[in-house]
């Protein structure tokens, strides 16, 4: 009986989800320092939707608010062409540990901030289960809309472990600005001189909001980011 047991065990764990177990969450995590407004500046991941639209994304920009049971309200904001912005309303529920998270509505099983020093960066590890299909992604955050090279670093070396490479990444220039399209990934710098396209909405939130198709489009509104 305990052989069976034994056995059970270990085919549970053969089952689990490719580098679930490798992926840390930040000691001490604090919410409180975590407040306020990140860039997106790189993502990271399998989603084919991402895939086939990651050269046209531009960085968005996010509000995070700390809420009194835990959970984090999150509101990403697009730049559009005309100077306006997209905007995008998520709620973060926390989970068993302070770091971890998960979003129902968005079909987000596993958030987790792996690493951030909440002056600088933040490595975000997000998992998606949609229709039968897991993604994982990983999201460079900073303070500033520009990369910040521990962060980058931390995310590269996160990568494979989560079973990602950087072909499968992208760094997310500003408005106005538009990535080469050399297919190099996500350690490659933006190219500023370059005139920038007109964003796709449902690919900016594939990126930025993981599963963001599924939401409600009463979460979508138009408006502008500064200030929010």
């Amino acid at each position: 009986m305990l052989c069976k047991l034994l056995m059970g065990c270990v085919f549970a764990l053969l089952r689990a989800s490719p580098g679930q177990a490798q992926v840390p969450i930040q000691d001490n995590f604090d919410a409180s320092q975590f407040q306020g407004t990140w860039y997106m500046v790189g993502v990271v991941s399998d989603d084919q939707g991402f895939l086939d639209s990651k050269d046209d994304l531009k960085m968005p920009m996010v509000l995070v608010t700390p809420l009194a049971n835990g959970d984090l309200a999150l509101k990403f904001g697009y730049s559009t062409p005309d100077g306006g912005c997209q905007k995008m309303d998520a709620t973060f529920t926390k989970g068993a540990v302070d770091g971890q998270f998960s979003n129902e509505a968005l079909a987000q099983t596993d958030i987790r901030v792996v690493s951030t020093d909440y002056k600088h960066f933040a490595v975000l590890y997000v998992e998606t289960q949609k229709g039968g299909v897991r993604n994982v992604w990983l999201q460079l955050y900073a303070r500033a809309p520009e990369l910040f090279p521990e962060g980058a670093q931390q995310m590269q070396q996160l990568a494979p472990q989560v079973g990602l490479n950087p072909s499968q990444g992208a760094l997310l220039p500003k408005s106005g600005e538009r990535r080469p399209h050399t297919g190099s990934g996500l350690w490659e710098t933006p190219d500023s001189d370059c005139e920038g396209q007109a964003p796709r909405l449902t690919p900016q939130m594939r990126a930025a909001a993981p599963g963001a198709a599924l939401a409600d489009p009463g979460q979508r509104r138009a408006g502008r980011c500064p200030g929010w």
